[in-house]
C-alpha cells in the first residue's frame, strides 16, 4: 500500500498498533474505564490493520483469512462492543 513492499507493510501495521496500544493504556489509566480503553485499542486495532488492507502483505504472507477477519467480523465486534457500552452508559442515567 504505502511502497509495495509487504515487509514494510507489515511494519507499518504493527507501530500502528502498538501505539493504538499505548493510547488505551493512557485511557485505563486517566479514566480507569476498561471498557472504554478496550474499545479504543479494538477500533484503533481494526484500523491499523484497514490501511494496508489493498496492499499484497495478506497475499505475501499468505494471511488472506486475516484480511477477511479485518474488513468483515472486526468492524461488526466494534459496532458490538460501542453498542454494549452506550446502552450500560445510558443505562446509569
Amino acid at each position: 500500500m504505502f511502497f509495495s513492499s509487504p515487509s514494510l507493510d507489515l511494519e507499518i501495521s504493527l507501530v500502528l498498533l502498538g501505539v493504538s496500544f499505548i493510547i488505551s493504556v493512557f485511557i485505563f489509566i486517566f479514566k480507569r474505564n476498561f471498557k472504554l480503553a478496550l474499545i479504543w485499542f479494538s477500533v484503533l486495532g481494526n484500523l491499523s490493520f484497514l490501511v494496508n488492507l489493498g496492499s499484497r502483505m495478506y497475499s505475501f504472507y499468505r494471511i488472506e483469512w486475516f484480511a477477511y477477519i479485518v474488513f468483515i467480523f472486526w468492524p461488526l465486534a466494534n459496532l458490538f462492543l460501542i453498542f454494549i457500552y452506550a446502552y450500560g452508559f445510558f443505562k446509569k442515567k
